[in-house]
């Protein structure tokens, strides 16, 4: 049975969730739902179907998975939810794979079509979540494919991308993040596919605490981290860790933290780890020269004007609303929009930024690309806003926006690919993350270069 509504079951001894084994036949437990996995298809010989998964914990510490296939799976999916508490029986007890299921106890639940399912309310004694937090550092001396608890404070956050899996030749969307903590130590989280999509830069501020359980530890440029189906993440939880470390990071602002994961590789990372001269930038051509290799690296340079747009021709693109496609639509009448990537036809569309910038410093400048949650910081106005101004014809303030950004100095995050046009290759530069320059920071960064110099 599966009910939502009305008043808490009544009060009753619950089974302790460690106490559960095969020989049970009559228990009830009452557990909070820490981890709801996506549902998930499956095909084989014997034929086809879905399941999906919870991770639940109980007052008394206990953890276990409970499982639900096809039937099951399509009606309990709506029931259960991460973080609410619910009463539960009659299920059946198997051993628990290791090799997937990294909870503690020695079984896991099968929820069948007779399993009862009820909304308990909200219970304070049961924990939101059980961590094991293992220090940054320590990501270094534990195997790849292992997996760890996780805290730190977000100092990075990198657009939304899509890559093509080499396994399955399947578009799937990823957001690398950077974390750091009092072992001054940071490190590169990947996240994969809904959880991506939800967290942009608004929800992971930088400077907010970073909570995630059951991050599959890599070697992937040094040593970096990523999220599963089972992994769960959240933003300044309240437990004493999360006041430990904004404490930690107002007082030392981050500084004398080693990264982990030792470049940006394919779209993530620490953009302090290559600093170089805007004349340098041509240098990259010799790193570059196969066509679809990337570097990153950051410049201090001044933003000097943007390309010329004006009413007629805004520097904007119409793109797909769909979050995370971002691909550009086209109108085929009646305030309709054809997207090919998603093959949809929406009643709307967005407007998304792509700037062409010329930046310098003192021994050279470079045209480089903006896109859209970077041309934001810059303009202070999204295309949306702006675009109001070509709405009423506002030639004047349309221009004072574009021209506001002009002159000012800033750190630039950027990604080099090698480019062909008209036969002749170029290096294409984007701009993956403006920062503001921090004067202390750079002082910091001087100081080493003189260092540099006295141990010659």
């Amino acid at each position: 049975s599966y009910n939502m509504i009305g008043s808490s079951p009544q009060k009753k001894n619950f089974h302790p969730i460690s106490s559960l084994n095969p020989y049970q036949n009559k228990w009830v437990i009452k557990a909070r739902v820490t981890c709801k996995a996506d549902m998930r298809t499956w095909s084989n010989a014997r034929g086809e179907g879905k399941l999906f998964s919870v991770e639940l914990l109980d007052e008394h510490g206990g953890q276990i998975r409970a499982t639900m296939f096809n039937e099951t799976a399509e009606r309990l999916f709506a029931i259960f939810q991460e973080g609410k508490v619910y009463t539960i029986s009659k299920g059946s007890m198997k051993p628990a794979n290791k090799k997937f299921n990294k909870l503690p106890h020695d079984y896991e639940l099968q929820l069948n079509r007779d399993a009862e399912v009820n909304y308990y309310g909200e219970d304070q004694k049961i924990q939101q979540q059980k961590y094991d937090f293992k220090p940054i550092i320590n990501a270094n001396d534990l195997p790849v494919g292992s997996f760890m608890d996780v805290i730190g404070v977000i100092t990075n956050v990198e657009p939304l991308a899509n890559i093509i899996s080499n396994k399955t030749k399947k578009e799937l969307t990823k957001r690398e993040i950077q974390i750091c903590d009092d072992s001054n130590a940071s490190i590169n989280l990947t996240l994969w596919g809904q959880k991506a999509e939800e967290m942009d830069e608004k929800t992971l501020p930088i400077g907010a605490v970073l909570a995630a359980k059951s991050c599959r530890v890599g070697d992937y440029a040094g040593r970096s981290l990523s999220t599963s189906f089972q992994t769960t993440v959240h933003i300044d939880p309240d437990i004493k860790d999360t006041g430990r470390l904004k404490h930690w990071y107002r007082t030392t602002e981050g500084r004398n933290v080693t990264s982990l994961t030792t470049s940006m590789g394919g779209g993530g990372g620490s953009m302090r780890n290559k600093r170089i001269a805007i004349e340098d930038i041509d240098d990259l051509k010799v790193s570059l020269h196969e066509e679809g290799k990337t570097e990153y690296f950051e410049v201090r340079a001044t933003l000097i004007f943007c390309k010329k747009y004006d009413l007629d021709r805004p520097p904007w693109y119409v793109a797909c609303p769909k979050e995370g496609c971002n691909k550009k639509v086209q109108e085929i009448g009646d305030g309709e929009w054809r997207c090919e990537k998603c093959d949809t036809t929406y009643p709307e569309r967005k407007l998304r930024y792509i700037l062409s910038l010329l930046i310098a410093d003192s021994g050279g400048s470079q045209w480089v690309t903006a896109f859209n949650d970077e041309a934001e910081k810059l303009l202070g106005k999204s295309a949306v806003e702006l675009n109001e101004y070509v709405q009423v014809g506002d030639e004047d303030n349309f221009r004072m926006h574009l021209e506001s950004m002009n002159l000012k100095e800033f750190v630039f995050g950027c990604r080099a690919k090698m480019d062909s046009q008209q036969e002749e290759l170029r290096v294409r530069v984007t701009l993956m993350k403006i920062q503001e320059l921090d004067i202390r920071a750079e002082c910091d960064l001087l100081a080493k270069k003189i260092a540099a110099y006295d141990n010659l």
